[in-house]
């Protein structure tokens, strides 16, 4: 790890972790250059998160933990939200966010997640769970479940639980492919079969398992009473999301969603699309289609060439 008090930054690519899901496929493997083991069921690959190690330029093999722990201004930012509510936690500075590509070929459990103040509460860990999910590809009619459809009181949910109806009580909505999807903390949620999406989360794995479909799987256990501690049982207003698209020169610019925890754009670039950190935040780029390169400066030197399914994290301080 670089010791000195001030360290050259860069647009930073990480190497992904494909993981194997019993409700995985095999669409992620066809569809992006990643590491993904062929014959088998990948259901995620996680793509930024704070334990990969850099894979490019002189950081090559630095852990995206250890190098915000180390400067976490330079990285996060001078307004991140992360670093002031773990500052306000008690906790060092950690890398807020997790990138994935989910592949659900087959129907995940209802679930549930934390807000921090629970989490810290009653997991020890800084970080609940905010999450936000884009379409990429949906097969047809294909659905997802976002909420309940009436309000129900925690005594009703559990009864629906155990005598097995509460899938008649939850909200089925329709999903093409560019649907955007916000799931606050609390929000009743699941992917069904057919669906292959882009999410953005807190870096969090608490996830509260509410009902699995009477699977009954030792190793899928259901989290029934912390479920309930933090759900929200009345009916949504809103499902998807209205992207604000705006015409800038070189590409468009689709603001997808924005929450306290995190913002979500999709460009579209035809020759040239700016951003500037200046020290406020921390950008994560993904490129989904095509190809191109991400640079920190002007000199074709300083840029970072990406491909199609690879990511780039460029440090608030560039």
């Amino acid at each position: 790890m670089q010791n000195r008090k001030d360290i050259d930054l860069y647009p930073l690519k990480f190497l992904a972790i494909a993981k194997e899901k019993v409700w995985g496929g095999h669409k992620l493997a066809q569809l992006f250059p990643l590491e993904v083991p062929a014959g088998r069921l990948v259901g995620e690959v996680w793509a930024v998160w704070d334990q990969l190690p850099v894979d490019n330029g002189p950081l090559r093999g630095e852990k995206l933990a250890d190098l915000v722990g180390a400067h976490p201004q330079l990285f996060l930012g001078k307004r991140s939200f992360a670093l002031a509510q773990d500052k306000a936690a008690g906790q060092p500075p950690q890398f807020p966010l997790l990138v994935k590509l989910l592949d659900a070929q087959d129907t995940l459990s209802v679930q549930v997640h934390p807000d921090d103040a629970y989490a810290q509460a009653h997991e020890g860990e800084p970080f609940g769970k905010a999450e936000a999910w884009y379409i990429l590809d949906a097969e047809p009619g294909a659905r997802l479940i976002h909420g309940v459809q009436m309000p129900l009181t925690r005594a009703e949910a559990e009864q629906a639980i155990h005598r097995g109806t509460l899938r008649d009580k939850m909200e089925y909505v329709a999903v093409t492919a560019e649907d955007v999807f916000m799931n606050p903390p609390g929000t009743i949620h699941a992917l069904l079969e057919g669906l292959l999406l882009y999410e953005i989360q807190q870096s969090s794995d608490q996830t509260y398992r509410l009902y699995d479909w009477d699977r009954h799987d030792p190793n899928r256990p259901l989290h029934i009473e912390k479920s309930l501690d933090v759900a929200d049982l009345e009916p949504l207003a809103q499902h998807k999301v209205k992207p604000i698209v705006r015409a800038e020169p070189g590409c468009t610019r689709s603001l997808l969603l924005a929450c306290p925890q995190f913002a979500a754009e999709l460009l579209q670039v035809r020759a040239l699309g700016l951003d500037r950190p200046a020290g406020e935040c921390v950008h994560i780029r993904t490129i989904l289609e095509g190809s191109g390169s991400v640079g920190d400066g002007h000199s074709l030197a300083d840029r970072v060439d990406v491909a199609r399914g690879e990511w780039v994290v460029v440090p608030a301080g560039s």
